[in-house]
């Protein structure tokens, strides 16, 4: 689907609630293409391939069995994450990707009364939000004895909840 204007998401609307635009987990691919925009490698066999992942600049839509099960990012630090000829983003903490470790990212959440779970394990810090999005944070350099208030954000996506994930 082709727009005249592009849509607009909210970083912000996303991490609270889990908004983004009409999508929705669990969609079928058909569903999606006749009411979003078309991903930036769409043509007419698009929907007859099995390609899992669609693209809109940073952000990918990840597919299984035809239909969305994860809206992802951890492009941002290449520069990906910027206007598609679809979709203006309005980048709220992404502004100053500089910025993104986990004490500021805790700042912001807060801020916003944004509620979250907290998982430390020896891969890195996992937040997840009540609107089920889901942050990971790194060591991205590997700096010995780094406190994990200094790990960068790396990925963001809104996701199912694995509860096997949250068990202690």
């Amino acid at each position: 689907m082709k727009l005249k204007t592009p849509i607009e998401i909210d970083f912000l609307e996303f991490f609270k609630t889990g908004k983004f635009d009409y999508l929705k987990l669990g969609q079928t691919k058909e569903w999606i293409i006749n009411n979003f925009p078309d991903p930036d490698c769409y043509d007419a066999s698009f929907l007859t391939e099995k390609v899992n992942i669609w693209t809109y600049g940073g952000i990918e839509l990840f597919f299984e069995n035809e239909k969305l099960y994860l809206i992802f990012s951890d492009h941002w630090y290449e520069g990906k994450l910027s206007d598609t000829k679809q979709l203006k983003f309005n980048k709220w903490i992404f502004e100053d990707i500089n910025k993104l470790n986990l004490l500021f990212v805790l700042t912001k959440l807060n801020e916003h009364n944004i509620d979250y779970k907290k998982k430390t394990d020896n891969l890195g810090v996992l937040l997840r939000l009540k609107s089920g999005v889901e942050l990971t944070f790194d060591n991205i350099n590997d700096i010995e004895g780094l406190s994990t208030n200094q790990f960068h954000l790396t990925s963001f996506g809104l996701v199912a909840e694995n509860p096997y994930r949250w068990k202690e």
